[in-house]
């Protein structure tokens, strides 16, 4: 081939260009490559704290600056609710969870490392140097990094922040759940439509706020009036990175007679029988004068009642949080606690870590009445911040359940089931709310007793959560301190109903006819006031003077008002747990005489209840309201009553030569026939809740628009003392209640199986009187039976119940067999029903 002259001279051009492109190409790589952190950062939005962010002003693209000292070294990783949606389990001032997280290199990437600390070696032990063997670490993010200089390293974080990798927003999934298809489901994470919203950063701590938007383009389920498009759902998460304290706290340890929260560790290399070493959570108070028996801490407990709070509500509040100041004097501080008000042009945020706030809001669904969350290093246990959640509903009169018992519904479970996955809930709240409408009901016209109800109602929820930040968890035994008598003497009580608040009581309204004493608890119980000083007391330099010192005040569990049993304990669920006197909703050492007492003041209540409640001009809604909110207290006090049978006395007092206390002591005979005795009258009665059905005619619900299409609105009476009746058979056939009569026969109980369900079957059977609810409830006692028999299909209970059940249907057939004269044609029919429901199953 050959060349002209222009087309040489156009190749020679052609390839002049190319070798200026490329050395253009080369000049723009190095020229990248020469990209420094100070050109990275400029003008970009900065945040500098422990780690230092820039957001890009037009992409939102946010970089975060690591030293590389902050490498290796354990922080603190919390997250939490900012603002969300009960229905996709976040609210707001939610803690969500913690967790220690190390931040390393690996090559050109910087990875997120969280680890377990649970597990405790000694290092002087061989075995110590298999500590890594079978524990898993988990890389929450890798990071690629930006650019690196002077012992700074860039990454981006949009990806880390704007997904799931250091949190789960999103609600787990519960293989278990039966009700999932009818759950609401928020859908997938949209990273695109996902944004950081907020950066707040400090010398030990930094918070990232992001707002994440979930998309689901076809719900099932449509949520609540709070969703406003089930296809988007959003929640505000804020992030938080914490230095680690290095105060020189010393861990104080858990101790099985004394409820306190936790950080669970165990002994690896321990010889123990109990080998653990789990440390309590608590604030860090040092004494400015160590020499003092009474002395100011150097750095108080701080409380800020945040500026949405009632101006009218702000004085009771504080005066509620200074009361636990009583308890701290007996561990050795002076003014402990402090309180102040958050002004209304404050710059701070009430969600900084750095503030404990007392917060107030008024949410469409709320999860609870107060919710007092904390937030503590997990390897000491040392507290560092914590809020109070309040909502304003549980101190009004609105109803927030879903249904209503007079449409049918069995319980109304409250919206708090779980707060996360990682957090016991409180229901103080709600306890508070219902107590607070019997209180109203039986106040009438009179304020001065309304404003008295509603001031002691505040303080002892404000108690109730404050104790919760302190470490305290529930303590659902503490009401047996007084007698079902002196507890409405307030000469005696004096502010303390209880050993403890951190208790759920009810309102101790007093019976007909005795005077009126404390209706809340308003000051610390001596349970509280002895927890405070195992906790807080100072302690001693020497470990063996410490460990003395601190078993001689857990030696006094025993004493009165010491009692402690928690939620693990309590047997708010039928068939769960098994010492009547742990247990909610219940009051005094002789609970079945106080729920007696309770049962007989909401009977009179209902005679009063169209006259105090039905307004001229107004709806029937006031009525429908309290009358529910009765009721749900009427078959709460069976329920406490029904706990009593076949109940097991638990104690915690370690083994002492000065004390025979047995650990398990069975309820004595004659308080399980007491409280057999109770249910029959007051439950199992044919006219049982009679005072009740006057108020039926008026029981309407107050009619909004088209809402209640579809079902109908008419009381359901019998459902209603049916449902009652239920809950109290639930628990009494239960088939862990029933082996438990039999096994504690071999222990002390002398009130037997057959007992127990003679004395049932002739509560329900009583032949001198009957109603159409009797009628009700014998036909699903007899099938309850039958169940338990096995006779119609195979049964889980053990053969002894099996054979009792038996035996009760064999009397049951006897009793309504013969068809005398007397009877009407409604009970003949009746019995014909139930002898051909026995025969059907145990003919041959």
């Amino acid at each position: 081939m050959k060349f002209t002259s222009v087309s040489l001279a156009l190749l020679l051009a052609f390839s002049a260009s190319n070798t200026a492109f490329a050395t253009e190409d080369k000049k723009s790589k190095k020229e990248k490559k020469e990209e420094t952190i100070a050109s990275l950062i400029k003008d970009k939005t900065a945040t500098t704290g422990l780690f230092d962010f820039y957001q890009d002003k037009k992409t939102g693209e946010t970089l975060m600056l690591i030293e590389e000292k902050q490498l290796d070294t354990p922080f603190l990783y919390f997250a939490h609710t900012v603002d969300g949606l009960s229905d996709a389990g976040h609210f707001r001032g939610g803690y969500r969870e913690n967790k220690i997280i190390e931040l390393r290199r690996y090559f050109n990437r910087i990875d997120i490392i969280t680890k377990t600390p649970r597990y405790k070696f000694d290092e002087s032990n061989p075995i110590s140097r298999a500590s890594e063997a079978n524990i898993s670490e988990a890389v929450l993010a890798s990071l690629k990094i930006k650019k690196e200089e002077n012992g700074q390293i860039a990454v981006n974080v949009d990806k880390l922040f704007l997904s799931e990798a250091l949190h789960k927003v999103s609600p787990w999934n519960n293989p278990n759940d039966k009700f999932a298809k009818k759950r609401f489901k928020v859908g997938k994470l949209n990273s695109k439509k996902s944004r950081i919203l907020n950066k707040r950063a400090y010398d030990n701590n930094v918070d990232v706020v992001v707002d994440y938007v979930f998309n689901n383009p076809n719900p099932s389920v449509r949520g609540s009036g709070a969703v406003s498009d089930p296809r988007s759902t959003s929640v505000k998460v804020q992030h938080s990175f914490v230095e680690l304290p290095n105060t020189g706290f010393k861990p104080r340890y858990d101790d099985a007679r004394i409820g306190y929260f936790t950080h669970q560790y165990d002994e690896m290399t321990s010889s123990k029988w109990a080998p653990y070493q789990d440390v309590i959570k608590r604030w860090n108070l040092v004494k400015k004068d160590p020499t003092a028996e009474l002395s100011e801490p150097v750095e108080p407990i701080v409380w800020w009642i945040e500026n949405t709070t009632p101006h009218e509500w702000r004085k009771t509040i504080e005066e509620a949080t200074l009361s636990w100041n009583i308890a701290f004097e007996k561990a050795g501080f002076k003014n402990a606690i402090q309180v102040k008000t958050q002004p209304d042009d404050a710059t701070w945020d009430a969600g900084d870590i750095n503030y404990n706030v007392l917060r107030w809001t008024a949410s469409p669904r709320p999860r609870f009445g107060g919710y007092g969350p904390s937030l503590a290093n997990p390897l000491t246990g040392e507290m560092i911040g914590s809020d109070i959640m309040l909502e304003f509903v549980f101190m009004k009169n609105r109803w927030i359940f879903d249904n209503l018992y007079s449409q049918g519904a069995s319980s109304l479970s409250h919206q708090n089931e779980a707060l996360s996955n990682t957090t016991l809930n409180c229901s103080a709240g709600h306890e508070l709310q219902q107590g607070l409408m019997l209180g109203h009901a039986m106040a009438n016209s009179n304020e001065i007793e309304k404003k008295a109800l509603l001031d002691e109602g505040l303080r002892m929820l404000i108690l109730h959560e404050v104790g919760h930040t302190l470490g305290l968890n529930h303590n659902m035994k503490a009401s047996i301190l007084w007698d079902e008598k002196d507890i409405h003497n307030k000469a005696l009580t004096k502010g303390a109903l209880t050993g403890s608040v951190m208790d759920y009581t009810p309102v101790n309204v007093a019976p007909i006819g005795v005077a009126q004493g404390d209706y809340f608890q308003t000051a610390p119980g001596p349970y509280d006031i002895w927890a405070i000083e195992y906790g807080y007391s100072t302690a001693l330099d020497n470990a063996d003077d410490e460990k003395q010192r601190l078993d001689a005040i857990l030696s006094r569990s025993n004493e009165k008002g010491h009692a402690f049993g928690n939620d693990a304990d309590d047997m708010r669920a039928p068939g769960r747990h098994i010492d009547p006197r742990i247990m909610i909703g219940d009051m005094s050492s002789n609970p079945v005489a106080y729920a007696t007492d309770r049962m007989g003041l909401i009977n009179h209540i209902f005679g009063e209840l169209k006259q105090k409640t039905l307004k001229e001009g107004g709806s029937h809604q006031p009525l429908l309201i309290t009358a529910n909110s009765l009721y749900g207290q009427y078959k709460k006090q069976a329920e406490v009553i029904s706990r009593q049978i076949g109940g097991v006395y638990i104690e915690r007092d370690f083994v002492s030569k000065d004390s025979d206390t047995k650990p398990y002591t069975p309820v004595p005979a004659s308080i399980q026939q007491e409280a057999m005795q109770a249910l029959a009258e007051n439950v199992f009665a044919a006219d049982a809740l009679s005072a009740m059905h006057p108020l039926f005619n008026y029981m309407q619900h107050q009619r909004r628009g088209f809402n209640h299409m579809g079902r109908n609105e008419d009381p359901r009476a019998h459902d209603m003392v049916l449902n009652m009746q239920k809950s109290v058979l639930t628990q009494l056939l239960h088939p862990r209640v029933l082996k438990r009569v039999s096994d504690t026969s071999l222990y002390g109980n002398t009130y037997t199986l057959t007992n127990v369900l003679s004395d049932l079957t002739d509560a329900i059977f009583d032949d001198s009187k009957e109603s159409s609810q009797s009628q009700n409830l014998q036909v699903e006692y007899v099938k309850r039976l039958i169940a338990i028999s096995g006779l119609a299909r195979s049964s889980s209970y053990d053969n002894l119940a099996k054979a009792a059940a038996l035996g009760q249907l064999n009397n049951i057939l006897d009793e309504v067999s013969g068809m005398g004269f007397t009877k009407g044609a409604t009970t003949k029919a009746h019995h014909a029903y139930i002898s051909q429901m026995i025969t059907k199953v145990t003919k041959v």
